[in-house]
């Protein structure tokens, strides 16, 4: 009898597992047609001849999954000159790592669903026409290490939830339209973040006197921008500074002395920059 009960639970216990395992893959197959239905152009018939219903969307160009749950861990569709939108089914990959879909054609906004990659490492949408303001639901992506949203068509001010993610590490916001303040606490939250670049934007205002907080700060990017007021000293206590970009702005003064403790320090272009 007891023996019974045992072989009973453990096939419940299979099959629901089962059940499970193909819900969530018949869940991310659903989420990448739909993005594929949101292509408006696939020039290269990337989509249009590889990604078939009847194989295996782990088998499609520009899919990885995971060896273990056999979901959708990263979509890598760099360069093929896609035009559409972002679908916000997309947000169904739950289990996604890794996407890019840079240098391609994408325009819109990008979905609000996208909160939803809670394991989300690195998002790159550069070098497409996305448009509207820098989402602030990015700041519940809590695993986000690197952001690349650079040459874009976005506006706004960066919102202060971008500062607030821990794990950050790569920022890459440069040509854009952004206007605004760069927040007085903005390394407060950021300390393991290696490369800033804002470069080519419309951002105004002084550069923020915490940003020796950003400790970890190999490349800062602010040339071509609004900047004002003074060079801020406490650059030089940025120890691991290798590149520093200030050209073309408005700052006043002259060149902080505490810069040349910057002993690693590489590239530094102060030109145009009305000092």
């Amino acid at each position: 009898m007891e023996a019974s009960i045992f072989s009973f639970a453990l096939s419940f216990l299979l099959l629901n597992s089962f059940a499970l395992s193909l819900y969530s893959i018949t869940t991310d197959k659903h989420a990448l047609i739909s993005f594929k239905k949101s292509i408006t152009s696939d020039p290269y018939a990337i989509l249009s001849t590889n990604w078939s219903q009847d194989t295996s969307i782990c088998n499609w160009i520009g899919v990885l999954c995971g060896l273990k749950h056999r979901r959708v861990t990263a979509l890598s569709l760099s360069g093929y000159d896609l035009a559409g939108t972002v679908a916000p089914h997309l947000g169904n990959l739950t289990f996604l790592r890794y996407l890019d879909i840079s240098s391609n054609n994408f325009n819109g906004f990008l979905p609000f669903e996208l909160s939803k990659l809670r394991r989300l490492k690195v998002m790159n949408v550069g070098v497409n026409s996305f448009t509207g303001e820098i989402p602030t639901w990015l700041g519940s992506l809590p695993q986000l290490e690197e952001l690349h949203m650079y040459t874009n068509k976005l506006s706004g001010s960066i919102p202060h939830a971008i500062f607030n993610i821990s794990s950050l590490r790569d920022i890459r916001i440069r040509n854009n339209s952004l206007t605004g303040w760069l927040p007085n606490d903005m390394c407060n939250n950021i300390p393991n973040v290696e490369i800033l670049s804002l470069a080519l934007n419309q951002l105004e205002g002084q550069i923020p006197t915490n940003i020796w907080k950003c400790t970890q700060l190999e490349t800062l990017e602010l040339a071509f921008n609004n900047f004002s007021g003074n060079i801020p000293p406490e650059i030089g206590r940025l120890s691991y500074l290798k590149y520093l970009y200030l050209a073309y702005s408005s700052f006043q003064g002259g060149i902080p002395a505490e810069l040349g403790k910057l002993s690693r320090l590489e590239m530094l272009s102060i030109d145009s920059a009305s000092l």
